[in-house]
């Protein structure tokens, strides 16, 4: 997937949502490393992660992505 803009996105949204990384990780059922890892392009959330991330962000996969363009 490799998308520059999702970690730009979910950055914005994790800041919007007022939640840190590690809020963000518990509500997902895994490590702030790995959110650190999606924050930082080292790694990206396989499409059942990307729902449950839009879910508690309140964000839609489009707009995590920029595909609504």
């Amino acid at each position: 997937m490799k998308n520059q803009n999702f970690q730009n996105n979910l950055s914005h949204a994790l800041k919007a949502s007022k939640l840190s990384q590690t809020q963000l990780a518990e509500k997902l059922g895994t490590t702030q490393q790995t959110v650190s890892r999606w924050l930082n392009g080292i790694n990206e959330p396989d499409l059942s992660m990307l729902v449950e991330i839009c879910k508690i962000l309140n964000e839609t996969p489009n707009s995590l992505l920029s595909f609504n363009e």
